[in-house]
C-alpha cells in the first residue's frame, strides 16, 4: 500500500469515528451556533410527509420522498435538498419552500389538503401527552401572520408563531359516509294499505314457493322411497318345503360328488366342508335335518360321468405324401387304468392356432381322396417305417372303449375338424383320454377297420377284434403314424380346458412333429340317457338355487339395492358344479341368473348395477358363433322374464319422482342403470328373438314417462287446492320439477335411450296446464282478471285495491314458459303449438289497469308524504327529509314491480313500458313541483344580504337530487327505452335538474360580494406579499362555506354550488385584471394572479374529491390563464405567438377562401432559399372601379432570426383580380434557421394607390420546415423543375380583440411592440 493510500484510510478512519451527522459544516461561528440552537429546539420531533409515491409536486410545491433512509426535500425550483432522516443525528425537521399553500386535513396524503403528520424520532421519548400542535392553515415556509398594515411586513424576522388554526378541509367528508338513510320514511306507506310494498313482495314471495316446492323434492330424497315390491307375489317361487328339501338333497348330492380338478388359479377349489355350511344356511336348515337329507343324497344312485372331447384343429404335422402334404385323421378313446403315463403339458397359442369353422363328424360324407399311386421304392420305405412306429407304440393288445375316428382332411398339415364326440367314464381317476393321428394312405385302412369296432358287441370282443385290427394294420396297411396324445382324466379341471397338446411318439426310436387343438369338459348324465326335457329340468333346478343364494345374500343388506349382486366363494362352487353336472352351456347359467334376479327383484329391490351386468352376459353368450339353438321352452321361460322385467321398470318410470328422488344421488345411479338395462333390452338379439312382437322398449318408456307425468301432476293439483293461490301454486311446483328434472333426468334418459326427457315433460305439463288455467280465468275462478277496460274509469278517490293473485299467476306462468328455451325442438306445424306460447296476452288488461290506479295512488301517496314530512337527523348524512325517500321508495317500488314482471313480448313491453314511464314522471314532476313551490313560497328567492347555509335549501335541493337520481336509474343502457318514453323521461330530469341549479345558483349572487373583496385583497397587495399569503382570506372565506356546503348537501348538489363558486370567483379575477391602468398595478401584478390561479384549481379540486379538472378547466379559465400567461410573456415571444396562431389559422383555411388565394412555390438548397410567386386567383377588389392593383410582398419571420433578410416584392399589376406574377426571389439563409420553430414565409398581398397609402388585401404563410430541402434535408433540390405549385388560400384579420395584440398594446413603453401592433391593426378589416 503507497503512502497517500495509508493516509487516506486513516483519516478517512478518523473522521467517521467523530460520528458527525451528514451537514454541511462552516467555519463561522455566528452560523454554527444558529444551527446548534436550531438543532437543541427540534431534536424531539421530527416531519414525517405521507406520500402516495415518489415526489408530489402539486401547486408549485414539491412535496419530500423518503430515500436511503434521509428525507430529499424539493424546493419550487425542482432542486432537492436532503435532511436527515428521523432518528439520525442532525436536524430532523422538513421545510416548505415560499410559493405554496399547505390546506386540508392534517393526516390527508397531499399537503395542499393537510399538514404533514409530526411524529417523534426513534429512540426519543415524548415531553408530555398533549397532541403536537396542528399547523397554520397558510404554508409552514410562510412568515408569521401580519399585525397591521402591509406595510407592517418588513418587521424583526423572528416573531412569535401563530395561534392554531383548523386545518382548510372543505371536502373532508369521506366517500364511504351514508348520503341518506332509506330507512328514514314516515310510515305513509300504512295510507294506501302498502299498495306498492304489496306488489314488490311479488318477487320473494315466487321465490317462498319455489323454496317449498325444493323442499319437497328434498323431502321425498332424505324419505324412505316407496314400496317398489308388486302389490302381488310372483307364480314360481320356493315357498313348500318339499321342494326345498328335493332341491337341497341334489345340492348335497352336487357337493358329495364332484367332478373335476380344481380349477386354475384356485377358482372353484372350496372345501365341500364350507359348502355344506353355506348351503345349509341358504336354505335354513337346522342341523339335525342336514344330517338326515345328507345321508339321503349319500344313498342316491350316482350319475354316469361324461367326457366331452371337441377335436379342434392340428397343426405343423409331419408330410406323409409325396405332395408334401399329409391326410390326416384322428382315432379318438378312452384307455383304461394300466395306460400310458400322464399326457404332456399343452403347448402355448401360436398365431396359428386360430378359431375354424365348425365341421360335424359324418363318416357319410367323409372327405376321402382317392387311391394314390406312389413309386415302390418310397411306398416301400414309408411303409416299412410305419410298421416301425406302429409296432412300437401299440405294441400288443391295446383295450379301449368305445373308439370313434375323424373326418379326414385332405392334403394338409394344418387340418381343422371341430368335431364333437362324448365317451363315459368308468373311473375318473384312473382312466386316461387317448388319441391318435394317422395319414390315410389307401381305402383299406386303420380308420376302416375302427369304423366296424360299432358292429361288436361286449368289451371282450371289442377288445380282442381292436387288436385284431392292429396286427392287420401292421402288416399291410399303408396309414402312416402322424402322433399321439394321452390325457389323464382326473387332470381335466371342471371348468375345462381347451388348450394345443404336443404330439407324442410311440418310442423313442421315432419322431413325430405339431400339434392339436383340443378342447375337453367334463358332465354327467342319468343312466337311462338324456333328453331336452332333463336339459330344462336342470336349468330349472340352477334358477331356483340361485334365487335361494341371493335371497340369503339380499337379506343381509339394508336397503335390498346396495346388494353389488357378489356371491361368496363357496355359492359359486356350488352352482358352477350344478352346471356342469347337468353340461349346461354358458348360456344357460347365464339366462338361470338373469330369470332368478329378475323374479327376486319384484319382490325384493335389487340393484339395477346387478341386472345390467346379468343382461350383458346374456347377450354376450347368445351371440356366441358355436351357441346351439334354445328350445322353445327355453325361449318362452327368457321371454316371460325379460317382459316381466321390462314391465316393472315402466312401473318404476312412471313413479321416479318417488322412487328415484332427484336429489338423491344413489337414487340416481339406480335410476340410470335402470335405463342402461332398458336400453341394452331394447338392442339385444336375444330380446328381439324371443320377444318378436314387442313395440319396442324406448317408445314405452316415452309413454311411461307422459302417463306419469299425468298422474303427478293431477296429484299436485289436488295437494294444491287446500293453498291460498292454487293455480300459482300448482304452476310452480310443475315448474320445480321440469327444472329439477332438466337438471338431473335429461342427460340420464338423453345419454342412455337417447330420449329428449325435458321436452317430453314440457309438452305433457304445458297441454295439462294450459288447459287448466284457461278454463279457470274463461269461467272467472282467477279473481282480478277484466278482459276489458273500457268501464273501468278510476276516480282520484278511488279506493279500490287490485288483488295480487292474478300477478303471482302471471309470474308462475312466466317462470313455466322461460324454460322452453331449453326444448331440443320447436313445435312444428302440424304439430300443434305450445298452449301456453302466448299466455302473457291474458294479463294485459290486468296490466294496465294496474298502471291507471298506480298513478293515482302515487300521487296520492306524493301528497301525503309531504303533509306528513320531517327532517331527518343522523350521524354523517346529509340534510334532507322524510318525503324524499318516501318518492325514492314509491319510485323504486314501481321499478322493481316491473322488473319482476319482466313482459316477454316486446313490442306490447314497449307500450306498457311508456304507460309505467309516464307514471313515475307524473309522480317525480308532482313531487318537485310542490317541494319547489314550498321553498319560493318561503321567499329563498328573496334573501339579500351574506351567504348563510339554509336548512330549508340544502333540504329541498337534497330532496329534488335524490328523487331525480332515483328517477334516473330507470335509464338503462342495455335496455333503452322507447323513443317517446325516452324524450318524456329526459325531460323530466332536465327539469328536476333546471331546478336543483336554479336553487344552487342562488349561493354565488350571496357570496359575491365576499368575494370580489377576498380577490381585490389578493391582486392589489403589494409587491412583499406572495400570493400564497394573500390569496389566504380567499381561501379561508371559501373552506369555511363549502365544508358548510359539504356537510349539507349530496355530492351531486355539492359539485354545483363549487361550479358556480367557480365560475364566480373566475369572474372576479377577469374584473380585477381588467380594472384599473397598467401603470398604476404592482409590478408581479399578473404573475401573482397566475400562482393564485393555480392554487384555486388545488384548493377547488382538493385531490379528487372537489371538481374535476375537466369542470375547472372551462372557457373562462382558459381565457384567464391564457392572458396571465401572455403578460408574462416578453414581446419578441408574443409576437412569434401571434404568427405561429396565423400559421395555424391558415392551415386549417380552406380553397377557395372569401379573399381569393396565391399560388407559390419554395424551396431550399445550399444556403439559399428560392421562393416563386406564381400567380394569384379571385383578389379582393380593393378599387373603385371593382379592380386591384396587386402586389405580394415576401417576408421571412420572425424577424429576430431573419434580421439580414429585407423584405421583397413583386411588380405591381394593374386592373386585375387573378395577377400572374411568375417571379422568383431569393434569400441567403442557413439550413439550421428555416428548421427553427416557428419559421415561415409571409406573402403579403397589398393593392398599390398612387396618392393614398397602399391597401391591404390579404396575407397566407408558408412553413418553411414543409418545404422541399427542409423537409427532406438529405435530398438535394437544384430548380422548380418538378415541384408541386402550393395554392395558399389569403387570410385577413378578422379579431380585434386578439389577446395578445390587446396585452402588447398595453406595452406603451415598448416602442417593438407598439409598432408591431400598429402594423397589425393596419391589416383589419375594415
Amino acid at each position: 500500500m503507497s503512502f497517500l493510500s495509508s493516509m487516506q484510510q486513516y483519516v478517512t478512519s478518523g473522521i467517521s469515528s467523530l460520528g458527525l451527522g451528514n451537514r454541511r459544516f462552516s467555519l463561522s461561528r455566528q452560523e454554527s451556533s444558529e444551527l446548534e440552537r436550531a438543532s437543541a429546539a427540534t431534536a424531539t420531533t421530527t416531519t414525517a410527509i405521507q406520500a402516495n409515491s415518489g415526489t408530489n409536486v402539486v401547486g408549485g410545491v414539491a412535496l419530500g420522498t423518503t430515500v436511503g433512509g434521509a428525507t430529499q426535500t424539493g424546493n419550487i425550483f425542482g432542486n432537492a435538498t436532503p435532511t436527515p432522516a428521523a432518528g439520525s443525528a442532525g436536524i430532523a425537521t422538513t421545510s416548505f419552500p415560499a410559493g405554496g399553500v399547505v390546506i386540508g386535513n392534517p393526516n390527508a396524503s397531499n399537503p395542499l389538503l393537510g399538514y404533514p403528520k409530526v411524529v417523534p424520532p426513534q429512540g426519543s421519548a415524548s415531553t408530555n401527552n398533549t397532541p403536537t400542535r396542528r399547523q397554520s392553515r397558510a404554508l409552514e415556509c410562510l412568515a408569521p401572520m401580519r399585525t397591521g398594515s402591509f406595510r407592517q411586513r418588513n418587521a424583526a424576522l423572528l416573531q412569535q408563531d401563530p395561534p392554531p388554526r383548523a386545518p382548510l378541509a372543505f371536502c373532508k367528508r369521506r366517500l364511504s359516509w351514508p348520503e341518506v338513510d332509506p330507512r328514514s320514511n314516515s310510515g305513509v306507506q300504512e295510507t294506501d294499505g302498502s299498495y306498492f310494498e304489496n306488489f314488490t313482495s311479488l318477487g320473494w314471495k315466487r321465490e317462498n314457493r319455489r323454496m317449498s316446492a325444493t323442499r319437497a323434492a328434498e323431502a321425498r330424497a332424505e324419505a324412505n322411497p316407496e314400496n317398489e315390491r308388486d302389490p302381488q307375489p310372483p307364480e314360481e317361487t320356493i315357498d313348500k318345503q318339499e321342494e326345498k328339501e328335493k332341491l337341497y338333497v341334489e345340492v348335497l348330492h352336487t357337493i358329495a360328488n364332484t367332478v373335476g380338478a380344481p380349477a386354475p388359479g384356485g377358482q372353484f377349489a372350496h372345501y365341500k366342508e364350507e359348502m355344506y355350511l353355506h348351503a345349509q344356511r341358504a336354505f335354513g336348515v337346522s342341523p339335525d335335518r342336514h344330517y338326515r337329507l345328507l345321508h339321503a343324497a349319500a344313498e342316491d344312485k350316482q350319475k354316469i360321468i361324461v367326457l366331452s372331447v371337441v377335436v379342434i384343429e392340428a397343426d405343423g404335422l409331419e408330410a406323409k405324401d409325396a405332395n408334401g402334404f399329409s391326410d390326416p385323421y384322428c382315432m379318438l378313446g378312452i384307455q383304461p387304468d394300466g395306460g400310458p403315463p400322464v399326457s404332456p403339458l399343452p403347448l402355448p397359442p401360436t398365431p396359428r392356432a386360430l378359431s375354424a369353422d365348425v365341421n360335424t363328424f359324418d363318416n357319410a360324407n367323409t372327405d376321402s381322396p382317392p387311391h394314390r399311386k406312389h413309386s415302390f421304392r418310397l411306398s416301400f420305405k414309408r411303409r416299412e417305417a410305419g410298421r416301425r412306429e406302429q409296432r412300437d407304440s401299440l405294441g400288443g393288445p391295446v383295450p379301449a372303449k368305445f373308439i370313434r375316428a375323424t373326418s379326414i382332411k385332405p392334403h394338409t398339415l394344418s387340418p381343422k375338424w371341430n368335431e364333437k364326440f362324448k365317451f363315459d367314464i368308468d373311473d375318473i381317476h384312473t382312466d386316461t383320454f387317448h388319441l391318435d393321428i394317422w395319414d390315410h394312405d389307401d381305402e383299406s385302412c386303420v380308420m376302416d377297420a375302427v369304423s366296424r369296432l360299432n358292429e361288436v358287441r361286449g368289451v371282450r370282443g371289442l377288445g380282442r377284434f381292436f387288436k385284431q385290427v392292429c396286427q392287420s394294420a401292421r402288416q399291410g396297411s399303408q396309414d402312416d403314424f402322424l402322433g399321439s396324445v394321452n390325457i389323464p382324466i382326473a387332470d381335466i379341471p371342471s371348468t375345462g380346458m381347451e388348450c394345443w397338446f404336443k404330439l407324442e411318439a410311440r418310442s423313442h426310436r421315432s419322431t413325430v412333429q405339431g400339434r392339436i387343438r383340443l378342447k375337453l369338459w367334463l358332465s354327467t348324465r342319468e343312466d337311462h340317457g338324456t333328453s331336452e326335457e332333463d336339459s330344462e329340468i336342470e336349468i330349472t333346478k340352477i334358477e331356483k338355487l340361485h334365487a335361494v343364494f341371493m335371497q340369503h345374500e339380499v337379506s343381509t343388506y339394508e336397503p335390498s339395492w346396495t346388494w353389488t349382486g357378489d356371491l361368496p366363494g363357496p355359492a359359486l362352487t356350488i352352482l358352477h358344479q350344478l352346471a356342469v353336472q347337468a353340461d349346461l352351456s354358458d348360456l344357460h347359467c347365464a339366462m338361470a341368473r338373469f330369470v332368478a334376479a329378475v323374479k327376486l327383484n319384484r319382490t325384493t329391490p335389487l340393484d339395477p348395477k346387478f341386472v345390467h351386468r346379468l343382461l350383458g352376459d346374456v347377450e354376450k353368450h347368445w351371440n356366441h358363433p358355436n351357441q346351439e339353438a334354445l328350445t322353445r321352452d327355453l325361449e318362452q321361460w327368457l321371454a316371460e322374464a325379460m317382459t316381466g322385467f321390462v314391465e316393472r321398470s315402466l312401473n318404476q318410470i312412471r313413479r321416479h319422482r318417488d322412487i328415484f328422488p332427484a336429489l338423491n344421488p344413489p337414487s340416481l345411479i339406480r335410476l340410470e342403470f335402470l335405463l342402461r338395462c332398458l336400453g341394452l333390452l331394447g338392442s339385444m338379439r336375444a330380446f328381439r328373438a324371443v320377444c318378436p312382437f314387442n313395440k319396442g322398449v324406448r317408445g314405452e318408456v316415452v309413454n311411461a314417462l307422459r302417463k306419469g307425468s299425468v298422474m303427478w301432476g293431477q296429484n299436485v293439483l289436488r295437494e294444491s287446492q287446500c293453498l291460498p293461490n292454487p293455480l300459482a301454486n300448482f304452476v310452480t311446483t310443475v315448474t320445480a320439477d321440469i327444472q329439477l328434472g332438466q337438471s338431473y333426468y335429461h342427460a340420464l334418459f338423453d345419454n342412455t335411450n337417447g330420449i329428449q326427457y325435458f321436452s317430453i315433460i314440457y309438452k305433457q305439463y304445458d297441454a295439462m296446464v294450459g288447459e287448466e288455467v284457461y278454463t279457470r280465468m274463461a269461467s272467472g275462478q282467477v279473481p282480478g282478471i277484466r278482459m276489458n277496460l273500457s268501464q273501468y274509469a278510476i276516480q282520484e278517490g278511488e279506493s279500490e285495491l287490485i288483488d295480487i293473485k292474478p300477478f303471482e299467476l302471471f309470474l308462475a306462468l312466466q317462470e313455466f314458459c322461460q324454460l322452453k328455451r331449453h326444448l331440443s325442438v320447436q313445435p312444428q306445424p302440424p304439430e300443434n303449438p305450445l298452449s301456453l306460447a302466448n299466455c302473457h296476452e291474458w294479463f294485459i288488461p290486468t296490466l294496465e289497469r294496474w298502471m291507471m290506479i298506480s298513478k293515482v295512488k302515487a300521487l296520492q301517496r306524493i301528497r301525503a308524504a309531504i303533509r306528513m314530512d320531517a327532517i331527518c337527523e343522523g350521524e354523517r348524512v346529509v340534510r334532507y327529509s322524510s318525503s324524499s325517500v318516501d318518492t325514492a321508495s314509491t319510485l323504486l317500488n314501481i321499478k322493481e314491480f316491473w322488473k319482476v314482471i319482466s313482459w316477454p313480448e316486446e313490442e306490447t313491453a314497449i307500450m306498457l313500458e311508456s304507460q309505467l314511464i309516464d307514471v313515475v314522471c307524473s309522480a317525480a314532476m308532482h313531487y318537485c313541483d310542490l317541494v319547489h313551490t314550498s321553498l319560493a313560497d318561503g321567499g329563498y328567492y328573496e334573501q339579500q344580504g351574506p351567504f348563510r347555509c339554509s336548512d330549508d335549501m340544502c333540504v329541498t335541493v337534497n330532496n329534488l337530487e335524490y328523487v331525480r337520481r332515483t328517477l334516473a336509474d330507470f335509464r338503462s343502457d342495455e335496455q333503452p327505452l322507447e323513443e317517446a318514453a325516452d324524450n318524456l323521461l329526459e325531460s323530466s330530469l332536465t327539469h328536476m335538474e333546471n331546478r336543483c341549479e336554479r336553487i344552487l345558483s342562488k349561493l354565488a349572487p350571496l357570496m359575491q360580494m365576499s368575494l370580489q373583496k377576498a380577490v381585490f385583497h389578493l391582486a392589489w397587495s403589494p409587491d412583499s406579499l406572495p400570493a400564497n399569503q394573500a390569496i389566504v382570506p380567499l381561501l379561508e372565506y371559501l373552506d369555511c362555506h363549502l365544508a358548510a356546503l359539504n356537510s349539507a348537501l349530496l355530492t351531486k348538489n355539492f359539485n354545483r354550488s363549487l361550479r358556480f363558486i367557480w365560475k364566480t370567483v373566475l369572474c372576479e379575477m377577469s374584473r380585477q385584471m381588467e380594472t384599473g391602468d397598467e401603470s398604476d398595478k404592482p409590478s408581479n401584478f399578473h404573475k401573482r394572479l397566475y400562482e393564485a390561479m393555480q392554487l384555486l384549481v388545488d384548493f377547488f379540486h382538493a385531490e379528487g374529491q372537489g371538481l374535476s379538472l375537466e369542470c375547472l378547466h372551462t372557457d373562462d379559465f382558459w381565457r384567464i390563464e391564457q392572458r396571465l400567461q401572455f403578460h408574462k410573456t416578453e414581446t419578441e415571444r408574443l409576437m412569434d405567438m401571434f404568427y405561429l396562431n396565423r400559421l395555424r389559422e391558415q392551415l386549417v383555411s380552406v380553397t377557395p377562401g372569401p379573399y381569393g388565394s396565391l399560388t407559390v412555390r419554395a424551396y431550399f438548397n445550399h444556403d439559399s432559399l428560392c421562393v416563386e410567386v406564381l400567380h394569384g386567383r379571385d383578389i379582393v377588389p380593393l378599387d373603385p372601379n371593382g379592380f386591384s392593383d396587386p402586389f405580394v410582398i415576401i417576408e421571412l419571420l420572425p424577424r429576430r432570426i431573419f434580421m439580414h433578410c429585407i423584405e421583397q416584392q413583386t411588380n405591381v399589376h394593374k386592373k386585375t383580380l387573378n395577377p400572374i406574377f411568375d417571379e422568383c426571389f431569393e434569400f441567403s439563409v442557413s439550413l439550421e434557421q428555416c428548421l427553427t420553430e416557428g419559421a415561415m414565409i409571409c406573402f403579403t398581398v397589398m393593392d398599390h394607390d398612387v396618392l393614398t397609402a397602399n391597401d391591404f388585401g390579404g396575407e397566407a404563410y408558408l412553413a418553411l420546415g414543409t418545404i422541399p430541402g427542409v423537409a427532406d434535408y438529405n435530398t438535394s433540390v437544384e430548380n422548380f423543375h418538378g415541384l408541386k405549385q402550393i395554392e395558399l388560400p389569403l387570410m385577413q384579420q378578422r379579431d380585434k380583440n386578439d389577446p395578445i395584440l390587446q396585452i402588447l398594446e398595453l406595452r406603451v413603453n415598448d416602442k417593438q411592440a407598439q409598432d408591431f401592433v400598429r402594423k397589425q391593426k393596419s391589416r383589419f378589416i375594415s
